[in-house]
């Protein structure tokens, strides 16, 4: 029933959303791209969106979308935003206030925009290295960096903190490397705020549609449209209505042509500077009350926002057998050895598909890492054995990746040599940069040294390596001058031993499910006031069972001991308990609970 009291399907409803106004935005745009009947009929597929990055459209549009929907900043927010981070520095350094520097560091960045259009790893580069250029480190600068520089800058934590701000808009340079715009948005929505004001209600009647119509027509052909319609009704269009058209859209002709002549731009950059001077001097005084640009800032997806609730939801709990699904063989370089190292090379291998992809280093190699992999990053270049190899961001990588493993048409493991560190680091980078959902075709993750130590007991017998490279060198006949190390190389040497040696179901038996992986990593930090109470193990399986531990709390308020043994052991599709129903295990997690409250 509507808000009238009636039945919704006797009458043309015009309540269509229930929810809040901040969800409109992402509601109608997810409506328009996934269900738009107009699109349908012609057939065609909404592929990339352009937009500022302040709202989550693109998540509700990929959340109801099977195909990969591509996000682009709209140019003009990313310039505003831009601005205001810099301001934001303004406060804590005081080189940043002469007021020569912030309009030297936006033109920097605008010169980088237009010189670079279309190629987003160039486009990554050169804005790295924006920060060295205005600290008199002229090394990396590319063919833009001319004749004398008057900003040169001296505090090196001021160099730290532009180093993360550009490096962050370096990192999503795919974002904002075509120079999109959604101008033409802009100007159709100043059109309608002139036919339906906001001021009052027009779409609770058919009056909504027609002022949307005619706002249409009047961006595309301009106000001579009323004419035309006029003329379809027969209808006399009165006597003065034909000549105060044509004056409107003469003004608008002049207005347009008058907007791009170089004179008017450089008067509309003076008063918008002037403008932004005055607002950014009243946020002083009154501090500021939003926060925009949050897409760049931060990952859509950071793991102190990932609503894990609706993960559990939006992820598929995936029956692996042989017959759903497929592997793909996998293997990273890393920048160290340590937990937050970076990932260097992504590599993997499914049936006649090879993929390889070094990504860019935001810090300094690992001597030790260097040393293994021989991978060395000398003057903002990767070098792998003293030849310079083509970088791309993280965020492109990982895209280019996900793209990959869609060439499986089932659901893949992902399988890999000592996966534990493999599988942590890529997890790591899919969750850091809000794509989990993205890479919901992963069934789990499969580790081949586990698979190895069972085919070859008499190898483990001996107490002898398990390592790739002795194991190809002892089984494959590899020699010892072959390089190692290197991702793809390891790839293929990985399909040739488990080709050789291993059965694909022996891979499934020892996979851990993406979904549970992806939970231990998001709540496992949640469960750590169960530490010591129960095992480390008990822990994580809590975590993979997407189990936070504020739901242990509420579970417990509500229903108390019942509603603790009833959560973790029910019975899952597999007919296996949630966590356990071991009731000593359940004893203590209620014993602790109780304490606590």
């Amino acid at each position: 029933m509507c808000t009238n009291g009636h039945s919704k399907s006797d009458h043309e409803c015009r309540q269509n959303f229930c929810g809040s106004a901040k969800a409109m935005e992402s509601d109608v745009g997810a409506a328009l791209v996934n269900e738009s009947s107009i699109l349908k009929d012609i057939g065609l597929n909404v592929r990339v969106l352009i937009g500022d990055e302040d709202s989550s459209t693109i998540a509700a549009v990929r959340q109801g979308n099977l195909q990969t929907v591509f996000k682009l900043a709209d140019s003009n927010h990313l310039k505003k935003n831009f601005a205001n981070a810099l301001y934001e520095l303004r406060k804590g350094y005081s080189e940043m206030r002469n007021k020569e520097v912030i309009p030297h560091l936006k033109k920097c960045f605008s010169y980088a925009l237009v010189q670079n259009k279309g190629h987003s790893a160039e486009l990554g580069k050169t804005i790295r290295n924006i920060p060295e250029h205005v600290f008199g480190q002229h090394e990396n600068c590319g063919v833009w960096c001319k004749g004398t520089h008057k900003i040169e800058l001296k505090n090196q934590q001021l160099y730290t903190k532009l180093s993360e701000l550009f490096g962050k808009y370096a990192d999503n340079a795919a974002k904002f490397s075509v120079a999109a715009s959604s101008q033409a948005n802009e100007s159709i929505n100043n059109i309608m705020a002139h036919k339906a004001p906001k001021n009052c209600c027009y779409s609770l009647s058919e009056s909504g549609d027609y002022r949307l119509a005619s706002t249409v027509c009047t961006k595309n052909e301009g106000e001579k449209h009323i004419m035309d319609v006029n003329s379809k009704l027969n209808v006399s269009p009165g006597k003065h209505t034909a000549s105060f058209a044509k004056v409107l859209d003469t003004k608008r002709k002049k207005r347009a042509m008058k907007a791009k002549l170089p004179t008017t731009k450089a008067r509309r950059n003076l008063l918008a500077r002037k403008k932004e001077a005055s607002r950014k001097s009243m946020e002083q005084s009154e501090g500021i009350h939003y926060e925009t640009n949050c897409g760049i800032n931060s990952c859509s997806e950071s793991r102190g926002t990932v609503d894990f609730r609706l993960l559990l939801d939006i992820l598929p709990t995936i029956a692996v057998s042989v017959d759903s699904c497929n592997i793909i063989y996998f293997d990273l370089e890393t920048s160290g050895f340590s937990k937050d190292s970076e990932i260097l090379q992504i590599a993997a291998k499914f049936e006649n598909s090879t993929f390889s992809v070094y990504l860019h280093p935001s810090k300094s190699i690992d001597a030790d890492a260097s040393r293994v992999t021989g991978l060395k990053y000398v003057g903002e270049k990767l070098y792998f054995y003293s030849k310079e190899v083509a970088t791309i961001a993280p965020r492109e990588a990982l895209i280019s990746f996900q793209q990959f493993l869609e060439f499986s048409s089932k659901p893949c493991v992902l399988v890999a040599h000592n996966a534990s560190f493999d599988s942590s680091h890529l997890l790591r980078y899919i969750i850091d940069y809000g794509m989990i959902e993205s890479f919901k075709n992963i069934a789990g993750f499969s580790d081949s040294l586990t698979v190895m130590k069972k085919v070859l007991p008499e190898r483990k017998a001996e107490k002898k390596s398990f390592n790739l490279p002795i194991l190809a060198r002892d089984l494959l006949n590899f020699g010892t001058s072959d390089k190692f190390h290197e991702a793809l190389f390891d790839v293929e040497t990985l399909v040739k031993l488990c080709d050789t040696f291993a059965k694909k179901e022996m891979f499934l038996e020892v996979c851990k499910l993406y979904k549970e992986v992806i939970m231990v990593k998001l709540l496992s930090p949640s469960l750590k006031y169960l530490k010591g109470v129960i095992s480390n193990q008990m822990i994580l399986k809590i975590a993979g069972a997407g189990i936070h531990y504020e739901i242990l709390k509420e579970v417990y308020a509500k229903d108390g001991d019942i509603g603790i043994k009833s959560l973790l052991s029910e019975k899952t599709i597999s007919n296996k308990p949630r966590v356990t129903k071991a009731k000593k295990i359940i004893e203590t997690v209620v014993e602790h609970l109780r304490n606590k409250g």
